[in-house]
């Protein structure tokens, strides 16, 4: 929260940043998520001239971390095996670990691989709305937390400064 805060930048610059990011960590990338943070971040300066905040997009990414990775993964999982009429194939929580877990001992690629295979395109599928509705709402939700700071701000100066009638 304190770098939005410190932003001397408009709300929608730290805004379009948050959305890059909270867009990226909502999806199944994890190892591409700098790379694709990056090229979006190029496609909305030069393609778009909508610059906006790369070290915000670093930030937000972590809402996808360690801890919450699979528990996300899974309900992309599920989502995306409802999405494309598959939602009987889903046999828990428990199940979706150990599909994942079952490449544990081998080697990076090996292990995604066989993750991709067991449940890529569900995972992938099911992200996509999370994704999008993630990015929509943190984008709004920056500009609105921005403005009433901003504005809370102002009004504690004035009356700091005598400014303000009373």
């Amino acid at each position: 929260m304190i770098p939005i805060f410190r932003s001397h930048h408009t709300a929608e610059y730290t805004a379009r940043g948050v959305a890059n990011g909270v867009f990226w960590g909502l999806t199944p990338s994890v190892g591409l998520q700098t790379i694709a943070i990056v090229a979006t971040w190029v496609i909305l300066r030069k393609a778009l001239r909508r610059d906006s905040s790369l070290v915000q997009a670093f930030i937000w990414v972590w809402v996808n971390n360690p801890i919450t990775m699979i528990p996300l993964y899974y309900v992309f999982y599920v989502t995306g095996l409802w999405l494309t009429d598959d939602a009987a194939e889903a046999a828990g929580y428990t199940a979706f670990v150990d599909l994942w877990s079952a490449n544990a001992g081998a080697r990076w690629w090996a292990r995604v691989t066989g993750i991709l295979t067991a449940i890529g395109v569900p995972l992938v599928i099911g992200a996509v709305p999370y994704a999008v509705v993630g990015a929509a709402f943190s984008y709004r939700w920056t500009i609105s937390l921005i403005r009433r700071r901003r504005l809370r701000l102002a009004g504690r100066s004035e009356t700091l400064y005598g400014l303000r009638e009373h």
